[in-house]
């Protein structure tokens, strides 16, 4: 299984223990959701359009896994959540945790792009041609991989 799928098969897991009010969990899941989903964006997405898709999506499932993380800290310590999402008592300083999520996502982005050619990657030729076939393809000639939508269904 990939990463990606990975990811999605733990972020499902995420959301649907959100929903049950099971929230310990949900950010256990949450957790390592986003890091399967970093190291994607790392290593494995296809192009750069995959790569922020998936960034914008972690981005909104750190916000959700720090809303969460504060409403645990804030129940465990007795204070009370405001309906806007406000704490009563005193403000504190940015979360370590979340400035510790928003570093590894940012570590993810890649600025520049790297000079490496097919042929600076010595063997491999049955992994070179799978990438070829999955990625570069896709990319040079959309078209072909994307259902005609002026077919009538039958």
């Amino acid at each position: 299984m990939g990463t990606i799928q990975k990811a999605i098969d733990l972020i499902t897991k995420a959301t649907e223990e959100d929903r049950n009010k099971n929230f310990e969990e949900a950010v256990k899941h949450y957790d390592q959701a986003i890091q399967y989903f970093i190291h994607a964006i790392k290593y494995e997405a296809q192009g750069e359009r995959q790569k922020e898709t998936i960034r914008q999506k972690v981005e909104e499932y750190l916000k959700r896994y720090q809303q969460i993380k504060e409403f645990l800290k804030d129940s465990r310590e007795g204070k009370k959540v405001k309906d806007n999402g406000s704490k009563d008592g005193d403000d504190s300083d940015e979360d370590v945790e979340k400035k510790k999520m928003q570093d590894k996502l940012q570590g993810a982005i890649v600025m520049e792009k790297p000079n490496v050619k097919w042929t600076d990657i010595a063997g491999l030729e049955s992994a070179k041609e799978a990438l070829k076939e999955a990625v570069i393809l896709p990319i040079k000639f959309p078209q072909l991989f994307t259902e005609d939508q002026s077919q009538e269904k039958i």
